[in-house]
């Protein structure tokens, strides 16, 4: 996913004159004859940001999928598993007899009552998570099968589950990032708060992951290889490449394509502003020197056109 409002340098909620001052004024400084092939493959992705967001549909179809790709990153699902796999980590000091053993313990902490009852029986596999004071998995196998099984005979709810090595990313992230709406435990064993099971989460958690990667998969069928890897190389070449000014924009295309980062100031940290429509650009626009230059007179012909370098022109007019 391309950021074109990073590649344009403009905010998201830019009205189009403002999108069409910023293509206009990048596509000058990047014109074939005086870049060469390389500004003949950036004015490819210009003029692909300039025409996805200088029409409305096609700007607000963009829109919806950026802010799905800013949500997907905001998750940080790295598919490993939270808790410490001791025969991975340290092997020492794993307590598992099977090498190749592909069990983990988990702990449904919606259902858990925080009664310490494992955290008595195997001490270093299960610890009380501070902020709701349920018993939470700190690593696995760092104590023996038996100890482990009777933590789990011993809990008076059952909150603790024998699952699969493969399973235990996906179910430690939806317990511990997704469902974080907890009722003290008085309030649960009350009757009353939310009930949640987060097996039934973790099972739609992994099926929308799994539409997302389809959807990127036909996504990226819209380009042909010769097309994909010119636009990658148009990022890379600015990213290798110090041209005078050009430099200036370097951060631009290294971020639009490495996918959508923290390249925005949102001047308030506390609150969610990667919402596309609300990301502003910490510093001015990258092409208002450009324009300033153009306001003032200081160039007295198309910078494109100059006999001399634009870079060495540039570096002039600053000093």
């Amino acid at each position: 996913m391309i950021d074109y409002y990073e590649v344009l340098g403009v905010d998201d909620d830019a009205p189009y004159d403002e999108i069409k001052k910023a293509y206009r004024a990048l596509a000058k400084s990047c014109h074939p004859d005086y870049l060469g092939e390389k500004g003949h493959e950036i004015c490819i992705m210009l003029n692909e940001a300039y025409q996805i967001l200088g029409d409305a549909d096609a700007r607000a179809n963009y829109n919806n999928k950026l802010e799905q790709a800013l949500l997907d990153e905001d998750d940080n699902y790295t598919g490993l598993p939270l808790s410490k796999w001791m025969p991975t980590v340290k092997p020492n000091m794993a307590k598992n007899e099977d090498p190749a053993e592909r069990r983990g313990v988990f702990v449904d902490e919606f259902t858990c009552i925080g009664c310490k009852q494992c955290v008595w029986c195997a001490s270093a596999t299960f610890r009380i998570e501070p902020e709701h004071g349920r018993s939470r998995v700190y690593a696995q196998w760092l104590d023996d099968e038996e100890k482990i099984q009777t933590a789990i005979e011993s809990c008076p709810v059952s909150c603790i589950h024998w699952v699969d090595k493969a399973d235990l990313p996906a179910l430690e992230y939806v317990m511990q990032c997704k469902m974080t709406e907890r009722v003290n435990v008085g309030v649960m064993m009350a009757g009353q708060g939310a009930q949640m099971d987060v097996f039934a989460s973790t099972a739609s958690f992994l099926k929308e992951r799994k539409r997302k990667e389809e959807a990127r998969a036909r996504a990226n069928k819209y380009y042909s290889p010769q097309q994909e890897a010119a636009r990658r190389k148009a990022a890379e070449e600015l990213a290798r490449q110090h041209l005078g000014f050009f430099a200036q924009f370097t951060s631009a295309f290294e971020t639009a394509f490495a996918g959508v980062g923290n390249s925005v100031s949102t001047g308030n940290e506390t609150e969610e502003l990667r919402q596309v429509g609300r990301r502003k650009r910490a510093a001015g626009k990258r092409w208002d020197w450009l324009e300033q230059q153009r306001a003032r007179g200081g160039w007295m012909v198309p910078p494109e056109r100059a006999l001399v370098p634009i870079s060495v022109y540039a570096e002039s007019l600053r000093n």
